[in-house]
């Protein structure tokens, strides 16, 4: 098939894909963004792969981490997973203006989301314009939401602009 780019992009978004909040801290400093590019990958251990960005600031966080955590919004969180997908933590603390806990070594995470996951790094490996890391799981809990954010047209948040 001959398609042009932006005809890519858009039939490569019909692919389905989670809408989460991944967090970080590292030296202090708590980072986070959305993220859709999530999948588990294996059940035993329970592994989960999540894709970043390397212009994103979160990147720079993620780069000497050894946690990181996902969160699962709520349909009542829209608002939060905008933040954190169209916001750099260059120019402000997102931690700062939603609830959170942190979690294991002071990691943050959502605090009424679906569900969410704290995340030893066990690998990285680049991909295109991407790192995977892999994260075996060492906490999990469901929140007080009863259902995740769908990704679906107006809540979604275009790769380019998300993950800051």
């Amino acid at each position: 098939m001959d398609v042009s780019a932006a005809q890519r992009d858009e039939i490569l978004r019909l692919i389905p894909g989670p809408v989460t909040v991944v967090g970080v801290a590292n030296a202090g400093v708590l980072g986070g963004l959305t993220a859709s590019w999530i999948t588990r990958v294996s059940q035993e251990p329970p592994l989960l792969l999540v894709a970043i960005g390397r212009e994103r600031y979160t990147w720079q966080l993620l780069r000497n981490a050894s946690h990181f955590t996902i969160s699962l919004p709520g349909a009542d969180q829209v608002a939060a997973a905008r933040l954190f997908g169209l916001r750099s933590r260059r120019d402000v603390d997102k931690w700062a203006l939603v609830e959170h806990d942190l979690l294991g070594p002071g990691v943050p995470a959502l605090r009424h989301c679906a569900a969410r996951f704290l995340c030893a790094i066990e690998g990285r490996f680049a991909t295109g314009d991407h790192d995977c890391l892999i994260g075996r799981v060492v906490e999990l809990g469901r929140g007080a939401a009863e259902t995740p954010l769908p990704l679906r047209g107006a809540d979604y948040i275009p790769d380019g602009a998300a993950g800051r």
